[in-house]
């Protein structure tokens, strides 16, 4: 099957030439093989994400930043 990509913009055309070189590839098999790493990906467990997510925070939790802190912060300026 054949897919014309219409008004593919010159930086973006450029970008592909690189890395289709740096593969060793054409630009045409660099293409299909972005799209199929794209498209053939697993899909996310939004869920276990979210889960993991929180628990990293809670291992990593500090004081909430506060308006109050961020101002204190502001005021005492950088080493």
């Amino acid at each position: 099957m054949n897919l014309t990509i219409k008004d593919l913009p010159a930086k973006l055309h450029r970008k592909l030439k690189v890395r289709a070189n740096a593969n060793n590839r054409s630009l045409n098999w660099e293409v299909i093989d972005i799209l199929g790493r794209t498209l053939e990906g697993q899909p996310v467990d939004m869920e276990a994400l979210l889960a993991e997510v929180a628990q990293v925070r809670r291992r990593v939790a500090g004081p909430a930043l506060t308006d109050e802190l961020l101002r204190i912060a502001k005021g005492e300026g950088r080493p």
